[in-house]
């Protein structure tokens, strides 16, 4: 008896495996010209995809809070670039705690696409794959991009947390 229930919990597990939520810590990066990207560890956002929900923190100077997206969504497949490059699609910024905040003027009616993971096949993955090796940090697990009047205004390399990456000094 004590081997069936063994047995029963072992098949059980990579089940719960399948099920655990993915968490990502995102550092900014930036273009400053000429193919040369910046690395902005104290611009960040933590992600945590749980099957259809997502958690954000996002932390990045232009706002006097920590902020958090609360509708995050499947994107709509319908042609568009966006559609494309993002597995999901957050909308309606608001401040992680709940409480009052103010952000720079032009994140007003901000959204964010999350990418999905930045695997061979991914439309992006050979641009991020070599922004990554500039960086000395290597491919992103995925890609959190925050966008404004329908332009990214900041984009967030993510690795798994367990592997987050600082570039080499």
């Amino acid at each position: 008896m004590k081997y069936r229930t063994l047995l029963a919990c072992l098949l059980t597990l990579p089940a719960v495996a399948a099920f655990a939520a993915e968490q990502y810590k995102c550092s900014l990066v930036t273009d400053a010209g000429n193919g040369v990207h910046q690395w902005h560890a104290d611009q960040y956002v933590e992600l945590t995809l749980d099957q259809e929900r997502v958690r954000s923190r996002i932390h990045i100077k232009a706002a006097s809070k920590d902020l958090t997206f609360a509708n995050c969504a499947k994107t709509k497949a319908d042609g568009s670039n966006f559609s494309g490059w993002f597995e999901t699609e957050c909308r309606k910024l608001a401040s992680l705690d709940g409480s009052p905040y103010t952000v720079e003027p032009f994140l007003v009616g901000a959204y964010a696409g999350i990418s999905p993971p930045v695997e061979t096949g991914y439309a992006l993955h050979a641009t991020l794959s070599a922004i990554g090796a500039k960086l000395s940090v290597g491919t992103p697990a995925r890609t959190f991009i925050i966008y404004a009047d329908r332009k990214p205004k900041y984009e967030f390399f993510c690795y798994r947390q367990n592997m987050a990456l600082e570039p080499a000094k």
